[in-house]
C-alpha cells in the first residue's frame, strides 16, 4: 500500500444547516465528514448555511475526521468562498460534468489558498459523476486538475432515474461502478462507492446492508463510500477494512512464500491449486498494509475523541 494512500472508508454527509448533526458528527467515527451545501440544504437556507461552514470545520474535526465540503458547480464562487478555510481537506463537486468545471474550481481554490493562508495545492477534489454527461466525461474530469483525488457516482441512481431490474439490481449501476473503477485506475485516482442492492437506494440502508454493500464494493475496487446516517459509519469502516480471517490468510500466504524462497522450492510452491507468484503475494501484502493503516487511522480518531495526544495517522 503506497505511503501516501489515505484511509477514507466512511464519508458522512452532514447538512451544514442542521446544527444538531454538526454537533453529533465528531462522535460518529467517520473518516471523513462532508459538510453539505447541496443535497440536504434547502435553497432558502443556503446563504445562512454558507455563513456556518467556517465555524463547523473545527467542530467536526474534534473527532479526528478529515473535512470536505460539498459544493454545486453553478454556485461554485459562493460555495468555495464559504468553504475554503484553514482546516479544510477538500471539496466534493456535486454533479461534475466537464473538465472545464474542475479547472475553474481549481483556479478559484488556488486563489483562496493564497488569500487565506492555506498550503498551495492542499485542498483536494472529489468529483461526483452523477449525470450522464459527467459519467461520459469521467476520464477528462479525473485528469483536469492534480487536485482531483477521487471519483464517485454520488446519487447517480436517483439523478439518472435508473430503474430496478427484476433481480433487484439497479439498471446500469454495475456497469457504471465498474467503469468508474476503471477510469479511476487509468487516471491514478481513488474510486469511492459501495455496491448497494434493492431495497437500498439513495445511500439509505440498514447497518447490516451497509456493511454488505461496503464488502461488495471493496471486492470490485472501491476504497470507501458516502453515507447519510451516523449508524452507517461503523459498518462502512468495517466493510472496507480487511477482516481478521483475511489478515490471517494473508499472513499464512506470506509465510508459505517465505519458506519456499528460503528452501529454494519457489518454482513449485502452490496454495489452493494455484501457483504463488510474486505478484499474487504482493496482493496479500497489500491486504496486511491496509489492515495496519486502518488500525492506525482508528487509533488516531479514538485519541482525538478522548482528548489524548494524537499520533500521526
Amino acid at each position: 500500500m503506497p505511503a501516501n494512500d489515505k484511509i477514507r472508508r466512511s464519508w458522512l454527509l452532514v447538512p451544514v444547516s442542521q446544527p444538531d448533526r454538526i454537533t453529533a458528527a465528531p462522535n460518529s467515527s467517520a473518516d471523513v465528514v462532508i459538510l453539505d451545501l447541496v443535497e440536504f440544504v434547502a435553497e432558502s437556507d443556503k446563504p445562512a448555511a454558507r455563513e456556518m461552514v467556517a465555524d463547523s470545520l473545527a467542530s467536526v474535526q474534534a473527532g479526528g475526521a478529515e473535512v470536505f465540503v460539498q459544493i454545486e458547480p453553478d454556485l461554485m464562487l459562493a460555495d468555495l468562498r464559504a468553504a475554503v478555510w484553514p482546516g479544510l481537506n477538500g471539496i466534493v463537486v456535486s454533479r461534475a460534468e466537464t473538465a472545464q468545471q474542475i479547472a475553474e474550481i481549481d483556479t478559484v481554490i488556488s486563489s483562496l489558498e493564497s488569500e487565506r493562508g492555506l498550503l498551495p495545492g492542499s485542498v483536494e477534489i472529489v468529483a461526483s459523476l452523477e449525470t450522464a454527461p459527467g459519467n461520459h466525461a469521467g476520464f477528462e474530469i479525473a485528469t483536469a486538475s492534480p487536485r482531483v483525488w477521487g471519483l464517485t457516482l454520488g446519487r447517480a441512481d436517483l439523478i439518472m432515474d435508473l430503474r430496478p431490474e427484476p433481480s433487484g439490481e439497479i439498471h446500469l449501476m454495475q456497469y457504471l461502478m465498474q467503469r468508474l473503477v476503471t477510469i479511476a485506475a487509468a487516471a491514478g485516482k481513488t474510486p469511492l462507492g459501495a455496491w448497494w442492492r434493492h431495497p437500498d437506494r439513495g445511500l439509505l440502508a440498514t447497518p447490516d446492508n451497509t456493511r454488505a454493500a461496503a464488502q461488495r464494493g471493496r471486492a470490485i475496487g472501491f476504497k470507501g463510500s458516502f453515507c447519510v446516517l451516523d449508524n452507517q459509519v461503523g459498518p462502512l469502516n468495517q466493510g472496507f477494512t480487511p477482516s481478521e480471517s483475511e489478515v490471517a490468510a494473508a499472513r499464512s500466504i506470506q509465510q508459505i512464500y517465505a519458506d519456499a524462497t528460503e528452501s529454494g522450492t519457489l518454482a513449485a510452491v502452490t496454495h489452493e491449486d494455484r501457483f504463488l507468484t510474486a505478484d499474487i503475494v504482493r496482493q496479500y501484502t497489500n491486504v496486511l498494509d491496509l489492515a495496519d493503516a486502518c488500525a492506525t487511522r482508528d487509533m488516531f480518531k479514538a485519541a482525538a475523541v478522548e482528548g489524548r495526544p494524537v499520533p500521526v495517522p
